[in-house]
């Protein structure tokens, strides 16, 4: 049986298929070419003699799918993706896919390919965290060819990637004297800002798409509504879309200081107006805030007593350090505040600086000290000569 298929390209021209499967083996086999005619044509010489005419070249070799093929129709067959997250995938095929193992066929990929194509990967630099997600979207590809029945099998399942810490030693937690310190150095267009950062802990992307309709100072509670973030399309322009995760769409409360900050913001603002602008009124963007406004603010910190370098993504982290210290709020709702899909990922990142955890091991720790010195010595602890 002869089958044509067509698909939309990621840049919008489509791509014709034509899909036979081999008489006595069965084995199914699969032709990308490049118009309507053509695999027409195609189609009726399969439908005649059972088998394509000699191919112009290798890479048109039927049944020769290679891994690049696999990964590009994975692309191509995503159900309404982000533009920029087909922009994203298309970058990692064409920089770390399609010139490494992109010619491998897809019958002929193995363990021992993978294992070497990460090793590569990790030898040029990149990140653990990027080698996880170039090695996902590589995962995501196959298992889509083993739907499509082009492989029974998925060589990435099991495979040891570069390990990927959650909390280390980059996060910078400031006191609220530290941040002060860093207040002091920032423009004075940026200070409320800075201060929604460090007083929700939402995502840098999610605070400059806030729009005035967005912020309810007349409830009981002061309210702020996070369901925006600044995405990127196809040509890398930017545009206000959902937020990072569907967890990420919640309702924070405001605290009565950050709410008589931003009143002053939204005396002449409305509806989709943005609440944090620059000075001209345009979008804060992310690369431009960090060159001409953090680092001045964090070197004029640094100057006055500051010993940390803290990263902008770190207000995040340290707003919720302030939650955890205080206490009154549980794991989970912390949880929920910070837009985390689940209390896992909350514990993972934070469950170190939990107060109760902290005295647990504290207390644990005495007691063992004084149960050993309770069976050594009735006069308590002595120092080995």
């Amino acid at each position: 049986m002869v089958s044509i298929s067509t698909r939309t390209r990621w840049d919008g021209s489509i791509a014709y298929s034509v899909r036979w499967r081999e008489l006595g083996t069965r084995r199914q086999h699969r032709l990308t070419v490049r118009s309507e005619q053509e695999a027409s044509s195609l189609a009726e010489h399969l439908q005649s003699h059972g088998w394509p005419p000699e191919p112009e070249s290798p890479s048109a070799t039927p049944g020769s799918l290679t891994i690049a093929d696999v990964v590009q129709e994975h692309i191509d067959l995503l159900i309404r993706p982000a533009p920029g997250t087909v922009a994203t995938y298309q970058r990692i095929l064409d920089l770390h896919i399609r010139n490494t193992i992109g010619h491998i066929a897809l019958e002929d990929f193995g363990y021992r390919d993978i294992i070497h194509w990460i090793k590569g990967l990790t030898l040029k630099g990149i990140a653990p965290k990027s080698v996880h997600n170039i090695h996902g979207l590589l995962s995501a590809a196959i298992n889509t060819a083993e739907r499509l029945q082009y492989t029974t099998r998925n060589p990435c399942r099991g495979v040891p990637l570069p390990a990927v810490e959650r909390v280390d030693d980059d996060v910078r937690l400031l006191t609220p004297e530290e941040f002060f310190l860093l207040l002091g150095g920032t423009d004075g267009n940026y200070t409320a800002f800075l201060q929604f950062l460090v007083m929700t802990g939402t995502r840098f992307g999610e605070a400059t798409a806030i729009q005035a309709a967005d912020i309810d100072l007349l409830s009981r509670v002061p309210t702020a509504r996070i369901n925006k973030a600044w995405k990127r399309d196809g040509r890398s322009a930017y545009y206000i879309g959902p937020t990072k995760t569907g967890a990420g769409k919640r309702t924070i409360g405001i605290n009565t200081s950050l709410a008589q900050l931003l009143r002053p913001l939204l005396s002449d603002k409305t509806g989709n107006d943005l609440l944090f602008t620059t000075a001209a009124g345009a979008r804060i963007g992310h690369k431009a805030f960090w060159q001409n406004h953090w680092v001045p603010a964090v070197k004029a910190a640094q100057t006055n007593g500051l010993t940390k370098s803290p990263r902008i993504h770190d207000l995040r982290h340290t707003h919720a350090s302030w939650l955890i210290q205080d206490g009154a709020m549980s794991l989970f709702e912390i949880s929920r505040r910070l837009g985390h899909a689940s209390v896992r990922t909350t514990e993972q990142i934070y469950g170190h600086l939990m107060p109760q955890a902290l005295q647990d091991g504290a207390d644990a720790t005495e007691r063992t000290v004084q149960a050993f010195i309770h069976r050594r010595s009735p006069s308590g602890w002595s120092t080995p000569a």
